[in-house]
């Protein structure tokens, strides 16, 4: 009987019992009902550059902690899977075709030398694929090195990431989805789109695995 290792529970479970199934590894169905989902459909607020940011998952519970084995544990075989997760809020959007690149936050090469990948471009590719939304990885660049905006006070990080990140290409006239793995407080993202629009870009929308929620939206079960 085939079997696959829930990521979320750690357990080694009957196929049945999956929600979804990647190679060895998935979700089983009642680790993704105790996930915390967004609204289809509603994004959330953006930032000075940004229109607004689409997120599936809520920030909370165990994506969290599977999230941060994912990018610290070099788990980067987890990339198919949350993009498998993402589909069915993917789905729920008809805008797609209307962006020219997808870009993921780079990392500082210091730290992809430390960590060895990019989470967030690993699970760019497959959603670059999933919408037939060509991706840049070399466009934007991380030009300076910073501290984790994860061990840092709200106003800090905003200092942190200030102007960390430089486009070398002009993307005049361009609509550019920019991809993180999470949205916490929006700074990295901000700082992001800020030298995507120095570069020209006309329309920037975030698209994130998570998002840290403030203020709930409602909830609608997909």
């Amino acid at each position: 009987m085939s079997k696959y290792i829930c990521i979320f529970c750690n357990e080694r479970k009957n196929n049945k019992t999956a929600y979804k199934i990647c190679g060895h590894i998935g979700i089983c169905q009642h680790c993704f009902d105790a996930i915390d989902k967004t609204a289809p459909s509603m994004p959330y607020p953006g930032t000075k550059n940004i229109a607004y940011i689409m997120s599936p998952f809520e920030y909370t519970k165990n994506i969290r902690q599977t999230i941060l084995d994912f990018k610290f544990k070099s788990c980067y075989a987890y990339a198919p899977l949350f993009a498998c997760l993402m589909e069915d809020y993917l789905n729920s959007y008809n805008i797609w075709d209307t962006f020219n690149y997808i870009i993921p936050v780079p990392l500082h090469k210091q730290r992809l030398k430390e960590r060895g990948y990019n989470q967030s471009e690993l699970i760019a590719k497959y959603i670059s694929e999933a919408l037939s939304i060509p991706m840049l990885t070399n466009t934007l660049k991380r030009i300076r090195y910073t501290q984790r905006q994860s061990s840092m006070q709200k106003m800090d990080r905003v200092l942190n990431v200030k102007n960390a990140f430089s486009c070398e290409e002009s993307l005049s006239g361009k609509k550019i989805l920019l991809f993180d793995d999470i949205c916490t407080t929006g700074n990295t993202l901000q700082a992001c789109a800020s030298a995507l629009n120095k570069a020209g870009a006309e329309h920037i929308c975030a698209l994130t695995l998570a998002i840290y929620v403030v203020q709930k939206l409602p909830i609608i079960t997909y």
